[in-house]
């Protein structure tokens, strides 16, 4: 849930934050967009709900990701030998 929850409130900040990186100038040195051109051209392409392009496969790539490691260390402690047993 907590991932969940930080993908939809982070996923904005990413988007534009990606946006940026690939509009970053161009060879003649001229600089890329500011933080808020960015945000203007995203909302004026799609609304505001341009910023969360993506959502989905993120929310998936994250509860995957969540999933595996409480299944990882669930596993490592079952598995852990208890050294109270052995003496």
């Amino acid at each position: 849930m907590a991932g969940g929850l930080s993908a939809l409130i982070m996923m904005p900040l990413d988007t534009i934050k990606t946006r940026l990186q690939v509009l970053d100038g161009d060879e003649n040195g001229k600089r890329g967009p500011t933080v808020g051109q960015t945000v203007r051209s995203l909302v004026k392409e799609g609304g505001w709900m341009a910023c969360y392009r993506g959502l989905g496969p993120r929310w998936a790539s994250m509860s995957i990701s969540a999933t595996t490691m409480i299944t990882y260390e669930f596993l490592k402690r079952t598995s852990a030998k208890n050294p109270e047993v052995l003496t």
